[in-house]
């Protein structure tokens, strides 16, 4: 996500020669490969990756990908001291176990020769960079969370609307999105869209006419994405299928009905996927029934609650967290 610009705006602003990033850090001029929602998906229920989501906190209240971290591009420039600083070596420490850290906005908007500044995701990536975490471990994703939530598949909790700037999107703004313009079927290619690719030794004149083939779509294109039938998905989704460890302690039984409980010791930050059922108890704790389908162990984990044995005052515990 980012400042919404009419068409115009657009063009011009990708014709711009590069800048300083908006948090005044220089921009050195390494950008990010992008993953398609497809390949993040499975690093997702393969826990196998980290996601950074770099819009603003009312719009990660709404809706976000399970599991993510938010933290706002525009702190970034505006209130610095409100950043979590241990981000930058809980990303370190999980690229050492082999993840990827994957940088998120609202529609992972391509950079040109604007280098990202239009997308979020490319302000926090490079922040994420400047600070140390190597940039063959960033991915910046494929259009945005907007993208995944058009794909259909699991991993998003709340509002399943597109949203830009905190509004929803209108038909209109969805024009604006070069990476939205991207066929569903090829999203593993990172390369991004061919219109796009190495644009190196174009005068201002063919960089233009490329611009404007990208963001007015052939007549063929456009009846063919008018032609594709809409695919019923709820509106809003608030049973998580992924949940992301916080206290290093996971509790698990084999059935609701179960009386056994055991206790497992799970790292911080391990992902542990669901099927999306979950059981509240008699005292009133919320379990989440694991996806074998995922590679985890049959059984139930405890989500939150009052904990377990006898309690003077009523506390909640949150031991995992989508």
């Amino acid at each position: 996500g980012g400042i919404q610009y009419t068409r115009a705006q657009f063009l011009n602003l990708s014709l711009q020669p590069p800048s300083k990033m908006g948090y005044g850090v220089a921009d050195t001029g390494v950008d990010f490969d992008f993953i398609s929602t497809k390949e993040a998906h499975a690093l997702l229920k393969s826990d196998k990756a980290l996601f950074v989501d770099g819009r603003d906190p009312a719009d990660f209240k709404i809706s976000k990908i399970q599991t993510s971290y938010n933290f706002p591009a525009n702190a970034m420039m505006f209130k610095p001291e409100s950043l979590d600083k241990t981000l930058v070596q809980r990303c370190k420490d999980l690229i050492a176990k082999g993840k990827l850290v994957i940088c998120v906005s609202d529609a992972g908007i391509p950079g040109i020769q604007n280098r990202g500044h239009v997308s979020r995701c490319r302000h926090i990536a490079q922040y994420l960079h400047e600070l140390g975490v190597e940039r063959e471990s960033i991915r910046r994703l494929q259009g945005g969370i907007n993208r995944w939530k058009r794909s259909g598949l699991d991993g998003i909790i709340g509002d399943m609307r597109r949203y830009y700037a905190g509004a929803v999107m209108t038909a209109d703004q969805g024009e604006l999105f070069i990476s939205d313009h991207l066929d569903e079927e090829d999203d593993g290619d990172e390369e991004g869209p061919p219109a796009l690719a190495d644009q190196a030794g174009l005068d201002h004149d063919s960089q233009r006419a490329v611009m404007e083939a990208v963001a007015q779509p052939s007549a063929e294109v456009q009846a063919a994405l008018q032609a594709e039938a809409p695919r019923p998905r709820p509106v809003v989704v608030t049973s998580p299928t992924v949940y992301r460890v916080l206290r290093g302690e996971v509790y698990k039984k084999a059935s609701p009905e179960a009386e056994k409980i055991i206790k497992l010791d799970w790292s911080v930050d391990r992902l542990v996927r669901t099927t999306g059922e979950l059981f509240i108890g008699a005292s009133g704790g919320k379990w989440a029934e694991l996806d074998t389908g995922c590679g985890e162990k049959r059984g139930w984990v405890y989500v939150e609650g009052p904990g377990f044995g006898p309690s003077t005052r009523k506390v909640v515990s949150e031991y995992l967290q989508a």
